[in-house]
């Protein structure tokens, strides 16, 4: 990277970060995600291209052999992965990211989640049908919400999961399937991140801003920032959060909503991740471009 590429991390408002490493996919990006625990991020691009990263941002493997993958999600010991291919294939991976096993759904496969051990992945239908399934296979639980859930989070720490519809839905559900509670919400998702034990609950709200809840379902208020808000990420105890908008503008936000840090993206962001602790977050842009920025050693 070229130090005019960078330009836009300086030319925003409050303290900048420093870029920690940047990684290129074989082509445009599909996905990132991240396992807590062993520190690896993973990122899937548009040619089935699945790339297993280091801390420092190094390739510890690649493999080429899911097509049409559009949905990744790890668990936080880095040991089992999911990903989403075509309508609805549900593909389990190793550690290794090998096909441990696939199975078609007859339904579109809107979201995806596994929990934090890899013991468990929940799939959302666009019939509004959701399935939760063991690592072998095994089905566990199936129940069906108002509206189809389009995103999906376990709880660390709790038998819960919680969703989000892409219109009028938040919920969280045990994992027999019974509703613990919902709540109508009154605006379009673009993302949902879930704080420890789904403690907070975090929604990009597009023209309604970020939206937060507490773990009964309770509205906690909302945090404005300029534009209109599609990603986010939340820190394992919420002291950090990153909202990405439609505009192109990055926010790096404390945990009473207060601007660290904002400066405007070259290009459309596909993937935010926050950092557990707060001190990075990862960003992964629709070219295929993935970077770490730090303000550890800022």
């Amino acid at each position: 990277m070229t130090s005019a590429s960078a330009d836009w991390l300086h030319n925003g408002t409050g303290m900048a970060p420093r870029i920690a490493w940047v990684f290129a996919t074989e082509a445009e990006l599909v996905a990132v995600t991240t396992a807590r625990e062993s520190g690896d991020f993973f990122a899937a691009d548009q040619l089935g291209g699945l790339y297993r990263l280091n801390r420092s941002g190094r390739v510890e493997a690649l493999s080429h052999g899911l097509k049409n993958l559009r949905l990744l999600c790890w668990s936080d010991t880095g040991d089992v992965g999911a990903a989403v291919c075509g309508e609805g294939e549900l593909c389990l991976l190793d550690a290794q990211m090998n096909l441990a096993w696939s199975t078609e759904s007859p339904c579109g496969i809107l979201g995806a989640a596994i929990d934090a051990y890899g013991h468990n992945v929940v799939i959302g239908l666009d019939n509004c049908d959701n399935v939760l399934l063991s690592a072998d296979r095994k089905k566990l639980a199936q129940f069906e919400t108002p509206r189809p859930l389009k995103f999906l989070q376990f709880c660390a720490g709790k038998p819960r999961l919680c969703g989000a519809a892409d219109h009028g839905l938040l919920c969280t559900h045990d994992f027999d399937g019974r509703e613990i509670w919902s709540e109508r919400v009154w605006t379009s998702v673009g993302d949902l991140s879930v704080t420890e034990s789904g403690k907070r609950m975090f929604i990009a709200g597009f023209a309604h801003g970020v939206q937060y809840y507490d773990r009964h379902g309770n509205s906690l208020g909302s945090y404005v920032v300029d534009g209109t808000p599609s990603k986010i990420s939340a820190g394992f105890f919420g002291e950090r959060l990153v909202v990405a908008t439609m505009e192109r503008h990055l926010y790096w936000l404390d945990s009473d909503g207060a601007l660290l840090w904002a400066a405007e993206v070259p290009e459309d962001v596909v993937s935010l991740i926050c950092d557990p602790l707060g001190e990075w977050l990862v960003i992964g842009f629709a070219s295929g471009r993935v970077m770490k920025l730090d303000w550890e050693n800022a």
